[in-house]
Parts: C-alpha cells; sequence; structure tokens
C-alpha cells in the first residue's frame, strides 16, 4: 500500500530536476554539458566517475551531462543537433533528434521539446534510444503536471532487464564434488536512462503524496550507484525522510509494502541517523551496543516459512580459497544434518577472483530463482554485492562494512567483535582497570580500538598500554613498563646511592591493575604469559582473544597459557578432537554451517526477539541487520581448554563425525600453515585430527 501524505521538502526536488537529465547525447562542436559525477554500475572494472568537461568522440555512443546551465546556450545546442539532423542518414538521425530534444528540457522549452521528438515519427530506435524517449517524454508529462503519465512511462523502462541478462548460468548443485563454470552475464540490468528515470519517478511519486512509493525509488537508484554519487544519493535520502513529521512515519512504517522503505524509516524514529547531512554510520553505531543478548534463544529449525532455494556465492577458486572452502564444508556439512521435510535446494557459485564480478552472480543466482542467498565471503566482495543488490530476496553477506538496507544482513567475524566480547567479560566479571598488552600490527590495533571503545562506554580505566613485538623473545622491557617496575629500581638505585649500602629491595607493583587484555596468537601467547606470570605474581588475571588457541588440545604445549580466560565459538570446543580443521578454518567452518542455520530461521531472527543457538555462539540480528555471535568463554586448565560459561550451549566434544558428514578428508589442505609441520607431512606436534 502506498501511504498517502502531504507534506514533503520539494525544494529538493526542484534542485533535483537541474541535475536530472543525463540520456546519450553530445557534438563534436560544443563541450558536453555537465551533470553530477556519477559511477554507474556496469560491466568490471565499474566505470569511473564522469568528469565534467570530458570530450565524446561522436553523439552515437556519448551520454549526456547535465548542470545548471544558461537557457540560451542549452537552446542554441538544442538547435545545433536539430541541424545536424536534418543532415544524417535516419540511423544516425534519431541520436541527433534526441540530443535536441534533451537540450530544449534542459532549456525548459518543453514545448520545443515535444516538437523535435516528433521527427522520429517512422524512424526506427533501439532499446537505447528508446529509453532516451521515453524520459523526455516522461520529462513532458512531468511538467504539465501528469504525473500519472510519468510514472506509466517510466516504470517500464525502470523494470528493464536486457536479454542476454537473463541466461542465469548454471551453478554448483550441492551434490556434485566440484563447482562446475560459471558463465557471467555481460553485466547488471542498470543504466544510465534508468538511473535517472528513478529519480523522475521519485518526484513524480512524492508530488502525489506516495512518499513510500518515492523513497522506494531513491533507495533503487542509490544501489545503481557507487562513490561520490551514492553518497549524495543516500544523504538526500534522509533529508527527504527526515522532512517527514514523525507520526507520519510511523504510518509509512505500518502501512508499506516496501521493507527497504521501512527500514530506513525505522532508523530516521530511532535516533540511529542524525543530521541528514552526514551519511549513515551504521556500521560504527551498531559496535557501541551491548552483545551479550538477553533474547529467548532457540535451536535451528527449518519450516514451511523457511527459504527452498539458497544460493551461496564464494571465492573457491581465489587466493581465499581455503577460507572459501571451510566456509563450503560448514554449509555442506549442516546441510546432511538436515532431516526435516522442507530442506532446502543449495546452488554454489564460484565468484572467482575478481571482487567487482561479484554482483554479476548475485543477479545470476536471483534469476536462477534463489529465495534466500549467502556470501559472497570477504569484504571487497561483499561490499560490491551490497551495493547492487536492490532486490527483495534476503541475503547474508560473508563480510564487508558498508551500511546494510533492506532484506541485506551481515554475518561476519572482525577483531572489532573480539575487542567488544572481551571489554564485556571483564566488566561483567566485576573488572575496572585494564593493562593491554598490543602488538604492532593493524588487525590487533583494530581489537584494541574496539576493547578501548567500549571498555571506556561501560565505565572502566585503562591503566596501561603497552606495544610488543611477536617477533621477540624477550618482553621484560615491556613488561617493566607495564607494571611500572622501572621506577621502582630507579628509587632503589638512588636509595643506594643516598645510604652508601645495598638495602632489601623487591619491586614495587603497580596496584591499579585488575586484569591484562594480552592480544597473542597461541604461539606468542606461550612466551608472553609466563613472563607475565613472573613480573605479576601470577595474581592478575589475562584474557586474551580467540587466536590464543588455535583449536588443538595440547595439553603440553598450553600448559604456559594456564588461567588464561579467552572467547571460543562452541564448535571450536565441541569438534577440537574429530575435526580436519584447525584455527580460523575451523572458526570459518562453524560459521558455514551457522549462515546455513541463520538462511532456515531468518524470518523468525528478523522478526522476533530470538536468538539462535549455533556453532559460532548465541546468534542474533540488531536492528541494523548484523547477526551478532556471542560465543562461549574457555580458559586453559593444565594446558587444556576447559569451558568457563556457555551461555547454555551444547559443547560437549563429539567423539567423531559420519563417514559421510566429514567434510575434508584431506587434512594437510585444510590446517591453517601454523598448525602443519610440511616436513613432515602431518599436523605439529600436540596437534590432533
Amino acid at each position: 500500500m502506498h501511504h498517502q501524505l502531504h507534506r514533503c521538502s520539494y525544494r529538493l526536488a526542484l534542485v533535483g530536476s537541474i541535475f536530472l537529465l543525463a540520456s546519450c547525447a553530445s557534438s563534436p562542436v560544443y563541450p558536453p554539458a555537465q551533470v553530477e559525477a556519477r559511477d554507474i554500475v556496469l560491466d568490471e572494472p565499474f566505470a569511473s566517475p564522469i568528469q565534467p568537461g570530458t570530450a565524446y568522440p561522436d553523439f552515437r555512443t556519448g551520454g549526456l551531462q547535465v548542470e545548471e546551465l544558461e537557457a540560451a546556450r542549452n537552446t542554441e545546442r538544442a538547435r545545433y543537433f536539430e541541424q545536424q539532423a536534418d543532415q544524417q542518414a535516419p540511423e544516425d538521425k534519431v541520436n541527433a533528434v534526441l540530443s535536441a530534444a534533451e537540450y530544449y528540457v534542459q532549456a525548459n522549452d518543453f514545448d520545443s521539446a515535444e516538437r523535435t521528438l516528433g521527427e522520429l515519427l517512422g524512424l526506427p530506435t533501439d532499446i537505447t534510444q528508446g529509453h532516451r524517449r521515453r524520459v523526455v517524454q516522461a520529462y513532458i508529462a512531468f511538467h504539465r503536471g501528469d504525473y500519472y503519465q510519468t510514472i506509466d512511462l517510466l516504470t517500464p523502462l525502470i523494470n528493464y532487464v536486457p536479454e542476454d541478462f537473463l541466461s542465469a548460468p548454471e551453478p554448483e548443485v550441492l551434490e556434485d564434488d566440484e563447482p562446475q563454470p560459471v558463465v557471467i552475464p555481460a553485466k547488471p540490468p542498470v543504466s544510465t536512462q534508468q538511473v535517472d528515470a528513478l529519480l523522475l519517478i521519485s518526484f513524480a511519486y512524492e508530488k502525489l503524496g506516495q512518499l513510500d512509493a518515492s523513497v522506494q525509488a531513491l533507495i533503487q537508484r542509490e544501489s545503481a550507484l557507487v562513490g561520490a554519487a551514492r553518497s549524495e544519493t543516500t544523504r538526500y535520502i534522509w533529508q527527504v525522510i527526515n522532512a517527514i513529521p514523525a507520526e507520519e512515519r510511523q504510518l509509512i512504517i505500518e502501512n508499506t509494502e516496501y521493507s527497504l522503505v521501512r527500514n530506513r524509516v525505522e532508523q530516521s524514529l530511532g535516533t540511529q541517523v542524525g543530521d541528514a547531512s552526514l551519511e549513515p554510520q551504521q556500521f560504527n553505531r551498531w559496535r557501541n551496543e551491548p552483545l551479550e543478548s538477553s533474547k529467548k534463544t532457540i535451536n535451528a529449525n527449518w519450516s514451511q516459512s523457511s527459504p527452498t532455494s539458497v544460493a551461496v556465492l564464494l571465492p573457491l577458486s581465489s587466493r581465499f580459497s581455503k577460507a572459501a572452502n571451510a566456509v563450503k564444508d560448514g554449509i555442506r556439512y549442516q546441510h546432511e544434518q538436515n532431516y526435516s521435510p522442507f530442506r532446502p535446494e543449495v546452488r554454489f557459485y564460484d565468484i572467482g577472483d575478481i571482487p567487482s564480478q561479484a554482483p554479476q552472480y548475485y543477479a545470476a543466482a536471483v534469476q536462477a530463482g534463489a529465495d534466500f542467498i549467502i556470501g559472497p565471503l570477504g569484504k571487497d566482495y561483499a561490499d560490491q554485492v551490497n551495493s547492487y543488490a536492490n532486490t527483495n530476496i534476503p541475503s547474508l553477506l560473508l563480510g564487508g562494512e558498508a551500511p546494510l538496507a533492506g532484506a541485506v544482513s551481515r554475518f561476519a567475524m572482525g577483531p572489532e567483535l573480539e575487542g567488544q566480547h572481551v571489554a564485556e567479560k571483564a566488566w561483567k566479571d566485576g573488572h575496572l582497570s585494564a593493562a593491554l598488552m598490543v602488538p604492532t600490527d593493524s588487525q590487533s590495533q583494530r581489537t584494541v580500538d574496539a576493547f578501548s571503545q567500549r571498555w571506556l562506554s561501560l565505565g572502566g580505566k585503562i591503566s596501561a598500554v603497552v606495544n610488543y613485538s611477536p617477533k621477540q623473545f624477550d618482553h621484560s622491557i615491556e613488561l617493566k613498563q607495564l607494571f611500572d617496575i622501572n621506577q621502582s629500581e630507579y628509587r632503589n638505585s638512588q636509595l643506594r646511592k643516598v645510604l652508601g649500602y645495598r638495602p632489601e629491595f623487591a619491586a614495587y607493583q603497580r596496584q591499579d591493575i585488575d586484569f591484562i587484555f594480552m592480544i597473542a596468537d597461541n604461539d606468542t601467547g606461550r612466551l608472553v604469559r609466563p613472563q607475565i606470570n613472573f613480573f605479576s605474581g601470577s595474581r592478575i588475571p589475562v584474557y586474551s582473544t580467540s587466536a590464543i588457541f588455535n583449536g588443538i588440545q595440547d595439553s603440553v604445549n598450553n600448559i604456559d597459557l594456564d588461567n588464561t580466560l579467552f572467547p571460543v565459538m562452541p564448535w571450536v570446543l565441541k569438534s577440537a578432537n574429530v575435526s580436519p580443521y584447525a584455527g580460523q578454518l575451523n572458526m570459518l567452518f562453524a560459521m558455514g554451517g551457522d549462515a546455513y542455520e541463520i538462511a532456515g530461521n531468518y524470518a523468525s531472527l528478523v522478526n522476533n526477539d530470538l536468538a539462535l543457538n549455533g556453532k559460532t555462539g548465541q546468534i542474533t540480528i540488531n536492528n541494523y541487520g548484523e547477526a551478532i555471535y556471542q560465543p562461549a568463554w574457555a580458559r586453559f586448565e593444565n594446558g587444556e581448554a576447559v569451558v568457563d560459561e556457555s551461555y547454555g550451549i551444547d559443547i560437549a566434544p563429539l567423539d567423531a563425525l559420519n563417514g559421510s558428514q566429514l567434510p575434508n578428508s584431506n587434512v594437510k589442505g585444510t590446517y591453517n600453515d601454523s598448525n602443519w609441520d610440511p616436513s613432515q607431512g602431518q599436523p605439529r606436534r600436540g596437534s590432533s585430527n
């Protein structure tokens, strides 16, 4: 249902009409007109923004750019193209006539534009020319106040999909062992004329009081742009929404048929969008929310509301193939465990090594009938699809950082989440003052930044921060700095000089540290943790990230990590003795399994106050579309990782995986490099499979 409203800021519509028409036309004599620089989603690589002053080779293939120009100059250009049309053969005349009509529109001379279009009678036109003609006709109708005709003219253009794009590639079906080649469509279904039509049709809907349809058209336009033009469109959308009174926005939420519009309007009412002149900071905002959920927990359950055809987009043949195959195996394993009568069809798409082609596979999956899409995996791949996705088909990105909208959600593992998890656990344990030991790498810095932001927002204090190099063996200098022991030793040295003899001395240990957050992987932690014990007398609790446990129960080598607390995915502990994966690859396996279950329970997670018990932890989907997992917590005791807090999730160790369910028998290819001994052709000492 379209919600009829009587108020909206139309000032922007009047300004926008100046920038709208960007159909195809140019001149070998006049420089092209100028319009907003924009990047339209086309073939790979994406087109670069059109720069003002760009010269086109001829008017047959050029694209018209428009900005506010004097009417006289536009009229002069229109007449030039009319003269050109009189000198052209019939096959070339059409472009010249359209160029003239478009310049007349810019000059606000709609009568001349309509007269010029009359010269096209009897002349054949191709698809692009037909679309250009529709845009001009729509402008004429809009100018005359016939907004319904404007919509009627533009709707077929907006819904147009090239024939070559309708041929969906054949993906790999779940039962196949190897992915099949995918034929990539020529380009996603978007054109300059469609982008412009979406803006004009949004103005027409606004004039008719159908604000939800107006905003929907703007959101579609936003998804077809990248770069500065997308940002400008995003800002304009928020300006339009914020101009609507709050009570009327609530009516849109209750009545609109457009989920994308409902999502944006809900965010505006939730004070999630501040100044409309700023870009939404969605991805950072959700990080400030508590991660631990108080929602009712459920177990995975496929039902009539679950999808029937799931498409999975993974870069299986890229340099990220190890990670992609781990996710794929997790999905396959979980699918084999699904004995429900509502078990879906699952198809895999190998999206290759070029992120900018990911939207084409996404579109192919949609054309093949997928009603839920998982992936792609990876920031660059996911952000490309996020900027393209403009359907109401639920999608679960496995990475990325761009703000989400509509039916698109995201499930990702990132260093920021690790930092937040540690901050909330330490606060829950009653600590106040933290000391941080941080490696000198960018990922660790992202972890500590997220920890610090969350810790300080909770009311905690950071007493000391020390950076160290994991390549070193001796960290005594850093630890003396952390515990302020250098000052204590200096005072003792000065006292010796004054007294003339050596007094009994024990280094002073600072009392303003409640716990240490040690960011380290398993190998580095084995070196640093004993040194912390030496300088602190083993009295200070130590927290770490999930990287401290490589997924291998190794009581001999991990004894030095005793009493270290760390977040852990339940599956990592549960499968430690049987999984062919270890470390981060096993976490990706768990992520794949949970992505599959999120697909099956998506409606429950999005529309209800529920949390899903999964392999990664308790999973919720917040108001921003982010699927957040709350992991379990473990500590090392006698070198073994044991459960400290499970949040009610079953973490009983598995004895074995069924043969048909074994994700991958090729253990050598699936262990992390740090856990595999290539010289021996087997897991490193202490690891197991």
